[in-house]
């Protein structure tokens, strides 16, 4: 008995592989874009880079299961349906009217401003023919004419016809786009261990050794949700290095561990500011009086600063969104915790106006931090009156069906 088993055959293993491997490539080339230059994934090709000299790079990323005897991954061969498949893609998109290539100096232009990159997990062989003669044309030891009867000899012969039409849409190009074509074809194989080669590019942007692996899994989360996120919407995906930089600017601050700077609040004041939800649940557990204004008016400077330095370290990509809720999370725990037990068996309204400022009283004596930092009491204290503001934490029993 011979072959494989049903769920061998059917399996999606070696498609799921497939795609990460394509979206590993894309990470790896996302951490070393250079300034100038913007990367995208799925839109023109499985990945491209715009070069800052007005250059594009078309990369078609092929991954294989397949290994050789000795065990190593099996090698790109000279008809190799990843091979020609790839070809027949470029040259479609040479030609493509849609895209305004219709007219050979269109193509022209084209193919002369683009790099075209098959890379792989795939072997180079020596048998291959075909990169043979590309690298003796492009070293400038061999010629156009002999390429191109070494195309058309190929086509003639091979006997799968899906080979023989892609074969043929390349060799169909104008002789002059496909000669610049051909020049400008770049192989990048035996591009294995592609998720290490993303921790080593980390490693070589001076990231604490210790933190690379959470570094790496916290960007790769990142990158993989907004793929999602803009496929599900129809939107393209794509990184400009000072995107790249602001989106990942904390994820690598955090890795290394630097203090938050901590921005004064030099704003303006809201109008009515008694008519805060903070500050009427303040007044109706006695903590300040509406006589009180300059106290009013701190309180109010310690949530708005709190609030604008939680905008600006987020804005400046210092800190994220999912640092934000882990912060507001624990302050939650720890006010349910003291609102929870103070009123466990109190049911004497008399006592709920003390109750809740005792409440209070305990939540500003926390120390509260936000991404390892300590906070200063005053932010601490802004804080509180932020989630109570929202509202989402409160004083008073029953102070839901009050001020939600």
């Amino acid at each position: 008995m011979s072959g494989k088993p049903h769920h061998e055959k059917t399996t999606a293993a070696a498609t799921i592989a497939g795609f990460d491997y394509q979206y590993y490539y894309f990470l790896y080339k996302l951490l070393t874009l250079k300034k100038g230059e913007t990367i995208g994934f799925e839109l023109f090709d499985d990945v491209h880079t715009e070069l800052d000299s007005d250059h594009l790079v078309l990369t078609q990323v092929k991954h294989t299961v397949q290994k050789k005897v000795d065990g190593t991954t099996a090698n790109l061969t000279e008809l190799d349906t990843d091979l020609w498949k790839t070809m027949n893609n470029w040259s479609s998109v040479i030609r493509d009217k849609n895209d305004g290539r219709e007219g050979l100096d269109e193509q022209k232009k084209f193919v002369k401003k683009t790099t075209f990159i098959l890379s792989s997990n795939k072997s180079y062989s020596t048998n291959n023919s075909f990169l043979s003669q590309l690298s003796k044309l492009q070293d400038g030891n061999g010629n156009f004419d002999e390429i191109y009867s070494y195309l058309v000899t190929l086509r003639d012969s091979v006997s799968s016809d899906e080979i023989k039409s892609y074969i043929s849409s390349v060799i169909d190009l104008h002789e002059q786009v496909l000669k610049e074509f051909l020049f400008n074809i770049r192989c990048d194989l035996n591009v294995d261990e592609i998720v290490n080669k993303c921790k080593t590019v980390l490693e070589e942007k001076d990231v604490n050794p210790k933190s690379i692996d959470s570094l790496f899994s916290q960007l790769d989360s990142v990158v993989r949700q907004e793929i999602f996120q803009n496929f599900s919407e129809n939107k393209s995906v794509t990184y400009s290095f000072e995107e790249r930089s602001r989106k990942f600017r904390r994820y690598f601050s955090i890795a290394n561990n630097p203090d938050l700077k901590i921005h004064e609040f030099e704003g303006g004041l809201p109008d009515s500011i008694e008519e805060q939800i903070f500050i009427k649940q303040l007044i109706d557990i006695e903590d300040v009086e509406l006589s009180e204004q300059e106290i009013i008016q701190n309180y109010t400077r310690y949530r708005l600063m709190l609030e604008s330095n939680l905008s600006h370290w987020v804005e400046e990509g210092q800190l994220t969104s999912e640092e934000i809720k882990v912060f507001e999370d624990e302050i939650f725990r720890l006010w349910e915790m003291e609102y929870r037990s103070s009123y466990r068996k109190k049911n004497n309204p008399d006592e709920y106006t003390d109750i809740a400022h005792k409440i209070l009283i305990e939540m500003r004596r926390k120390e509260l931090s936000i991404s390892g930092q300590k906070l200063r009491s005053d932010m601490g204290h802004g804080s509180l009156y932020s989630l109570s503001n929202r509202p989402i934490i409160g004083w008073i029993k029953g102070w839901q069906d009050k001020y939600k």
